[in-house]
């Protein structure tokens, strides 16, 4: 049987390749609708994503015994949604999801500061390492734009809106807490895309709805991680989306990849694993 880091851990790898699939088709077709229009209907459609699961486990999916904190949540989780979707459309997928993983520093500094957890010597190495993978890929002359500011500060609130994930995930269900976030973004990404609102066709539907899928699944996954692990282990292992999102940019986008991607990507690939191996029981 294997322990709760080992699950922890596979949760937290799928959780990163789903989100950056999601990235990868919002990408896609906000060149046909709006990216604001793409978050709303995103929440909108979680309900329906979870529906089986909340046949099955009845009216107690519904139940949350920390409402503030699930408010928090919502609110935090709405600006990161709409500032990080919004500089998706103005860079390249491997440069956001490059600049977006400044969350695990932001994040394990938080959990340190007010989950009260250890700062361990090979969590800080690794958490290092990739974060110097990450800088390697981008190199430095990369230069940021608008769309970069508004990942960063993305980022920076996605980092608040995990530390309430974790404190909901001691209560709450995991599906519980990706019912109320999407639910509860609903109202603020209706108003943001209220004024770009079409109606789309249906296989513009189709991807907004694989959307939705995918993004309920991360988000469901994260969760259960989060769940199982401290912050200070599982987020390292977030840099891996930058290796997923470089071969993505590449083979869809036609974005050109550099010699340093190949080192990047080793020291990143090689600090997720470290730190999986190290705190194995």
């Amino acid at each position: 049987m294997m322990s709760q880091k080992s699950i922890a851990t596979i949760y937290m790898i799928i959780s990163g390749f789903s989100f950056v699939i999601m990235h990868s088709a919002a990408k896609y077709l906000s060149e046909q609708i709006h990216i604001f229009e793409i978050t709303f209907l995103r929440c909108a459609l979680v309900i329906v994503v979870l529906t089986p699961i909340i046949f099955k486990e009845g009216k107690f999916i519904f139940i949350t015994k920390q409402p503030k904190f699930q408010i928090y949540r919502i609110i935090t989780n709405s600006i990161a949604m709409l500032c990080f979707f919004y500089g998706l459309t103005l860079t390249t997928l491997s440069q956001v999801t490059a600049l977006n993983l400044t969350v695990p520093i932001f994040t394990t500094l938080l959990a340190f500061l007010f989950l009260k957890e250890k700062l361990r010597k090979h969590r800080l190495f690794a958490l290092f390492v990739g974060f110097l993978g990450t800088i390697i890929v981008l190199r430095p002359d990369i230069s940021i734009n608008i769309g970069g500011i508004l990942i960063l500060i993305s980022a920076l609130i996605w980092s608040v809106s995990l530390i309430f994930i974790k404190r909901l995930t001691e209560t709450d269900s995991s599906v519980t807490i990706s019912l109320y976030a999407g639910v509860g973004m609903i109202p603020a990404t209706f108003v943001a895309a209220y004024p770009y609102l079409i109606m789309p066709n249906l296989y513009q539907f189709s991807i907004i709805f694989f959307i939705a899928v995918t993004g309920t699944i991360a988000q469901t996954l994260l969760n259960s991680a989060f769940k199982r692990g401290e912050l200070a282990f599982l987020l390292p292992l977030d840099y891996l989306k930058l290796i997923w999102s470089v071969l993505i940019g590449y083979t869809i986008f036609v974005e050109s990849t550099h010699y340093t991607l190949w080192i990047g990507g080793f020291l990143i690939v090689g600090a997720s694993s470290y730190i999986a191996w190290k705190e194995r029981d």
